[in-house]
């Protein structure tokens, strides 16, 4: 977007300045207020398949804060593993996938049968200290910053379905294996 004339609009007189700058206090928090909403209604959804999980939404701190977003786990898996819809860059990125609580579980090694399992589905996944698997989304958008994009978020129910359902069908390829993975590691690994 070319700015140059959105500029002279701005300066051509006093009205049009107060204007821009009370956009530009309210730009913010009304991006964040956008994605807060949108992961309240993916938890719902979610809640609808995922019986008795909980949840967090930071989706108001995911445009100023790194690694904000949407978690969601079983209470058995708490402070060890959960599914993760996650702003690494700002929004400027999305990814998604099965989060390890690195600090809470120490040297626990990587599981893989649960990252082969879903890179069966999702080929680009990968796989780090923080992520038995991380997967970029590429679908139905790749970063959230753009206003059409914002927009979408607002307002498409398709959108919402298209990631609620990236979302279960991650949850489930991998709960079974995180179930035993936990279940294992609670009677002494």
């Amino acid at each position: 977007m070319k700015t140059k004339p959105i500029q002279d609009f701005i300066l051509s007189n006093e009205r049009n300045l107060r204007i821009a700058a009370a956009v530009g206090e309210a730009w913010p928090e009304i991006r964040g207020q956008v994605v807060t909403d949108f992961f309240s209604r993916l938890d719902a959804r979610l809640r609808k398949k995922l019986k008795g999980w909980e949840s967090e939404n930071e989706g108001q701190e995911v445009f100023v804060a790194p690694y904000r977003g949407y978690y969601c786990w079983k209470a058995k898996w708490k402070d060890q593993y959960g599914l993760a819809l996650q702003c690494p860059d700002h929004g400027e990125s999305m990814v998604f996938g099965v989060y390890r609580e690195k600090y809470d579980i120490g040297k626990r090694r990587l599981c893989q049968e649960l990252f082969d399992a879903i890179k069966k589905i999702h080929p680009s996944a990968q796989q780090n200290s923080w992520w038995e698997a991380r997967i970029a989304m590429r679908s139905p958008a790749s970063e959230w910053r753009r206003p059409d994009i914002l927009w979408r978020v607002h307002t498409d129910s398709d959108f919402l379905k298209e990631v609620a359902g990236q979302l279960l069908e991650v949850a489930a390829i991998s709960e079974p294996l995180i179930d035993r993975l936990v279940r294992k590691e609670s009677k002494g690994g």
